[in-house]
């Protein structure tokens, strides 16, 4: 993969800052200055002169780790496998599994997370890797509707992320010999990456226009729908010092490139990289560590304003982003493929497909699944809807990966088909085994006014570390768990069952979904399905008011109105999942009537939600009706000259969870 500092770059790692030029003379240095290719040749001359067993250990990790950057899997199981011998501890097998993963070794990935477990304690974590291990292993062996080749057969060097370019052509990032400059990158020992355009054949590659090649790291472009504005990723210094990787804007005029300037909202020292347009160009998505400088890189995106400037990046939700790395955003219109290395996948990035609701926000990402994604790192996925498709085919395009015995990132292109039912074939398509995973995630509200849960929702964030229990129709357990620090929870789930899904954890109210597993409809040759489920745990706030929405009443009555059902429907869920609280459910009337007169009403009002709520079948010894006539306005307004509006916030109905 491109360079790190394109923010692309070999085995994607999560720092982005790059440093050139300085010679080191001991591997572990080299290392830390991310110069791999000079530190395997430092580190292995190292091991060979020392004795000492610990250094000889350290030196297998750290080399290990060193090719994994350079994507040369071979090599680095071979020396995971001796800093395990050497007994460097659970880092080594961790790394081992992983790299096992990268290679799809799933069978001996899980024999290594086995063995971390046990060592470590965190069997929780380690489940969650050797699931994921189990359900590639069933993933590979689906039948797939695709083919797959690469666009280049003989590439030495990588060749990634593909962008069309108007009908007949792709743009691509590689660091082939014939780049700009003359510069070699210490990470990789190749030159630096130029942008280089190629007619969609894979024949006829030509480096890109000369005004957008440099002798720095260029790559990861993207071109508006009229292919006359060009977005791509730069990495260089103001000055001195540690290079960053900037957002450049390009545009054409009379077939000539201008000058790539940096985006304005593009801040020093951090990195920014990957650019893509959806939303009819008017939506620049990209990966950037902005909220963490060095840290995991993030999705962000920033909005075309009507004067023709960019806004300040906002971060994608947390739905999208996870405490792992997002990164290769590619856009389809309304639709967002992306990379990460840290959701539910098959290997190193996976490819997950999102999309942009009508009301504004995003549906849960979806792993695009096998044979895309590999063990490998998967990334850079785009649609072909210009070229003519063949007969049988329903979708062809490119992505980029680091699959295979060469290890290194190429270009491929895949064609979906369209395969006929082979009617003498049904019987023994439907004894299959058919698997179902689940992905529960659990979030807690984010409120305009924090803490204050009569605010408006602005968002939710992830809630880890809640505990998740799966039971059948009748109440039996049949597992358990919690989520991790992004709350995510994994678990595969017996097929032909009614379930009932709930998270907690302590401060927090239950939260539970009902789900099945019968009848599901699994695609042709499809083994497997993954039903997602997102769990809202709302934070307790004892002993404070918290207002039921569209609670009304007919003027001088009690009865509850069908208008008011749903919400008090929701209430009694609430009390089902949490069965430990007790609640107060309070009434308040507006300003208009006499004092006595307000207090009888609003407490007949009280008394006619606990009235319903028992009736659903909730143990009235745990609920406490009480009217406060109009001795609690929210609105002091002079009542005489209130609006209705002031009015109708005054006229409430409200719950609140009493201490026990």
């Amino acid at each position: 993969m491109m360079k790190l500092c394109i923010i692309t770059f070999f085995a994607l790692a999560s720092l982005f800052s790059c440093s050139f030029g300085q010679k080191l003379k001991d591997g572990e240095s080299a290392y830390e200055r991310k110069q791999y290719a000079v530190a395997v040749t430092l580190l292995e001359e190292e091991f060979q002169n020392t004795k000492n067993i610990q250094s000889r250990a350290r030196k297998s990790f750290l080399l290990g780790k060193s090719y994994v950057r350079l994507l040369e899997y071979e090599e680095a199981i071979s020396w995971f496998e001796k800093a395990v011998e050497l007994n460097y501890g659970a880092e080594a097998i961790g790394n081992l599994a992983n790299t096992y993963r990268f290679t799809e070794n799933y069978d001996l990935a899980v024999d290594n997370y086995k063995k971390l477990g046990q060592m470590t304690g965190r069997i929780q974590e380690n489940d969650r890797e050797i699931l994921i291990c189990k359900q590639a292993i069933k993933l590979k062996n689906n039948t797939s509707d695709y083919k797959i080749q690469k666009i280049f057969e003989n590439s030495l060097v990588s060749d990634y992320a593909p962008v069309l370019y108007e009908n007949d052509f792709l743009v691509f990032t590689s660091e082939r010999k014939e780049a700009t400059g003359s510069a070699v990158y210490n990470w990789s020992g190749e030159k630096f990456s130029d942008l280089f355009i190629v007619i969609k054949s894979g024949s006829d590659v030509k480096k890109f226009d000369s005004a957008i090649n440099t002798s720095q790291n260029e790559g990861t472009s993207w071109f508006s729908k009229d292919y006359n504005t060009m977005y791509l990723t730069r990495c260089f210094s103001y000055g001195s010092g540690d290079e960053y990787c900037k957002l450049m804007v390009s545009s054409r005029e009379n077939g000539i490139w201008s000058e790539a300037e940096v985006l304005p909202f593009v801040i020093d020292k951090i990195n920014y990289g990957q650019p893509t347009l959806i939303e009819n160009d008017s939506v620049l998505v990209f990966a950037s560590d902005l909220s963490e400088p060095g840290g995991p890189s993030d999705l962000y995106y920033s909005e075309l304003g009507v004067d023709g400037t960019w806004s300040y990046p906002e971060k994608l939700p947390s739905s999208i982003n996870s405490q792992g790395n997002e990164k290769f955003p590619t856009g389809d219109n309304d639709t967002l493929y992306f990379s990460s290395d840290y959701l539910p996948g098959l290997g190193g990035y996976d490819i997950f497909k999102t999309f942009l609701r009508k009301d504004g926000s995003w549906s849960i990402p979806i792993n695009i699944g096998y044979p895309i994604n590999s063990g490998g790192d998967d990334f850079s996925f785009i649609v072909d809807y210009i070229q003519k498709k063949a007969a049988g085919v329903i979708q062809q395009g490119y992505f980029s990966s680091s699959r295979g015995s060469d290890n290194k990132d190429d270009i491929y292109k895949f064609t979906k088909i369209n395969k006929p039912v082979e009617t003498d074939k049904t019987t023994e398509i439907k004894e299959k085994p058919k698997s179902v995973f689940l992905t529960v995630k659990t979030v807690v509200n984010q409120y305009e006014m924090a803490d204050n849960p009569n605010s408006n929702i602005i968002g939710t964030i992830p809630l880890g570390n809640a505990y998740i229990k799966v039971l059948e129709a009748n109440g039996t357990k049949l597992m358990e768990g919690y989520t991790d620090l992004n709350g995510f929870y994994l678990t595969e789930l017996p097929v032909d069952k009614a379930l009932k899904i709930i998270g907690s954890k302590i401060e927090y109210l239950n939260a539970s979904k009902d789900i099945t597993t019968k009848n599901l409809l699994f695609k042709e040759n499809e083994n497997s399905i993954t039903i997602n489920v997102v769990l809202v745990l709302e934070k307790i706030y004892a002993d404070k008011e918290i207002n039921l929405k569209n609670i009304y009443y007919d003027y001088d009555k009690w009865d509850i109105t069908e208008v008011a059902k749903p919400a008090l429907n929701d209430l009694v869920v609430i009390l089902n999942d949490n069965p430990q609280i007790d609640i107060q459910l309070s009434s308040h009337t507006d300003c208009r009537g006499t004092t006595e007169y307000n207090e009888d009403l609003s407490q007949k009002r009280a008394q006619s939600v606990v009235d319903y709520l028992i009736g659903k079948g909730i143990n009235g010894q745990r609920l406490v009706a009480k009217g406060y006539g109009e001795s609690q306005l929210v609105d002091n307004c002079l009542c005489e000259s209130c609006t209705e509006d002031q009015h109708q916030a005054n006229r409430r109905t409200t719950f609140k969870i009493l201490k026990r």
